[in-house]
């Protein structure tokens, strides 16, 4: 590798001293055969005027064996000449032909390998695959092709800079380097994304231990310009002759691993399947069924009360999208709404929900219902927005809701996303007066030592910990922390996934203050619930 870098700096000077060459050094082995020409036929003149033959006659009649007469004096300077001559020419051809190895060098380089880390780049990657391909074919042995991706990136490069970035990843080349046996392939093929070709390594177990074991080297903390760093991965494993037969194909399909990784949570690995190929042919439908779904006007809302606890009587609601497609039929938030996040469409969906929301809410309040806080789910693409405070005004005015009606959820893992701007974000919702809830309480990477700064008022216990109550110790005990927590912050505190009654004497005994889950119902659509508006089935048993 630092021959690569020595052989690089060589030759870009090289470059820059050739654009600057002027007439007379571009032109030069030229004009020095030239003098030399120049210099043997003025020697050839001066023996006319200086009697060489005589001279040198009367040096070697000395001799007695030496006798030169006037063609040998002039063919004796004539053949230094052309000596001389030939030397400067044998001298520049061999420059020449340096400076062309070099320059053939560089171009390879510029072709075939990555300028920031002196890796294979994608092109001399899939060469190399085909020729281990073919010599697995011969010899009837695997391959493993493992397809590595760096996660968050993007926001070391915002915050640290994109020189910052180019030493991680060269850092992270590096260590990947170092678990490599002779023989292996490592590659850099994109940005953040890397791939290894892994030869006679059949057993699968060794192969999720090579895993294993990078994943672990790349998660230990990186060093640059006196600033730790750290980051996430995820690898894909495909196996030839198992996953396929062609180097594109093996490929793709661990990336395909890697993305199914990726989903599963971070620093996973994941080998390729026919089943994981079927989750990805789905996904792909989905996806595109969802381009269409806004036009086709298929996304509804569902509305799920949530009930005062010392009153029993609807206070909010949340609005739940639902999705009915001609082709796929009825599917779960949980399946769509992440791949909407993956497309891109999950902002645009966001926004439709809250301009539906909040009309909906108006609607009810000109129909003479009490007012109710509409509580809608924030995506993290949404509170990423600049102008998501500007998009919320904006719903409101459009829907002539007063902004008290209206509460806007976020989970852990949206705010802690990039936890300083989400409390700048916030604060400017938190400026409109609308209500700011923080939901599925507990289940996220802790985000404790935030909830002073985070702008809330409401904490929504997570229904996992409700689930085993009151036969759970443990769960009984973590839920009345969280309750502890929230009141000593003063915030208001709804308990999700109420289901039982005696789930719902715990919340009434431990001050929680309002309740949601299928005890009292479950989410349903506009007439439905207006119907437990005018006679809620749980105040009647």
């Amino acid at each position: 590798m630092a021959k690569s870098k020595a052989s690089k700096n060589v030759t870009r000077e090289h470059t820059a001293k050739a654009e600057s060459v002027g007439f007379f050094k571009r032109f030069a082995f030229v004009f020095e055969s030239i003098f030399i020409i120049l210099l043997t036929a003025v020697s050839l003149w001066l023996t006319r005027l200086v009697d060489v033959p005589e001279f040198v006659m009367q040096m070697s009649s000395k001799q007695q064996d030496w006798r030169l007469d006037e063609i040998i004096t002039f063919a004796s300077i004539s053949a230094l000449g052309l000596l001389i001559l030939l030397i400067r020419y044998s001298l520049y051809l061999r420059n020449k032909m340096k400076r062309q190895f070099v320059a053939e060098e560089e171009i390879k380089r510029l072709a075939f390998f990555d300028s920031l880390t002196n890796l294979p780049n994608q092109e001399l990657c899939l060469n190399r695959l085909q020729h281990a391909l073919a010599g697995a074919a011969r010899s009837n042995t695997t391959i493993a092709v493992l397809f590595i991706g760096i996660e968050d990136f993007k926001s070391i490069n915002d915050k640290q800079g994109h020189e910052s970035g180019d030493k991680l990843l060269q850092q992270v080349a590096k260590r990947l380097s170092r678990e490599l046996r002779s023989g292996d392939t490592l590659a850099r093929i994109t940005g953040v994304e890397f791939l290894i070709i892994l030869e006679s390594l059949s057993p699968t177990e060794d192969i999720n231990y090579f895993a294993a074991k990078l994943l672990v080297k790349l998660t230990k903390c990186y060093r640059i310009s006196m600033q730790e760093m750290y980051i996430t991965s995820n690898i894909g494993i495909a196996v030839y002759p198992n996953d396929g037969e062609h180097s594109k194909e093996l490929i793709k399909h661990a990336d395909t691993a890697m993305c199914f990784a990726k989903e599963k949570g971070r620093n996973g690995l994941a080998f390729f399947s026919k089943e994981l190929q079927q989750q990805v042919n789905t996904k792909k439908k989905i996806a595109e069924q969802l381009l269409e779904a806004m036009e086709k006007d298929e996304f509804t809302l569902h509305y799920q009360p949530i009930v005062s606890t010392a009153s029993n009587e609807i206070i909010a609601v949340e609005a739940l999208l639902r999705w009915h497609n001609e082709f796929l039929g009825n599917l779960a938030p949980d399946v769509f709404i992440p791949i909407a996040e993956d497309i891109g469409m999950m902002a645009q969906i966001g926004d439709w929900v809250l301009n539906q929301a909040c009309l909906q809410n108006k609607t009810w309040q000109q129909m003479g219902y009490p007012g109710l806080v509409m509580s809608i789910n924030m995506s993290v693409m949404q509170l990423g927005i600049r102008d998501c405070a500007a998009t919320i005004s904006r719903s409101l005015a459009d829907s002539n809701l007063e902004p008290q009606y209206l509460e806007l959820e976020f989970t852990e893992k949206t705010l802690m996303k990039d936890a300083k701007q989400s409390i700048v974000q916030l604060r400017q919702l938190s400026d409109l007066g609308v209500s700011i809830a923080l939901d599925d309480f507990g289940t996220g990477y802790s985000s404790i030592k935030y909830l002073s700064k985070f702008k809330l008022n409401k904490l929504k216990i997570d229904g996992s910990f409700i689930k085993n109550i009151p036969k759970s110790e443990t769960d009984v005990m973590a839920t009345r922390a969280m309750i502890a927590l929230a009141r000593q912050l003063k915030l208001h505190v709804t308990a999700e996934g109420v289901e039982t009654a005696e789930q719902r004497e715990f919340m009434a005994v431990s001050h929680v203050n309002s309740m949601q889950g299928y005890h009292f119902s479950h989410p349903v659509d506009v007439k439905a619930f207006e119907q437990l508006l005018q006679s809620p089935s749980w105040q009647q048993t």
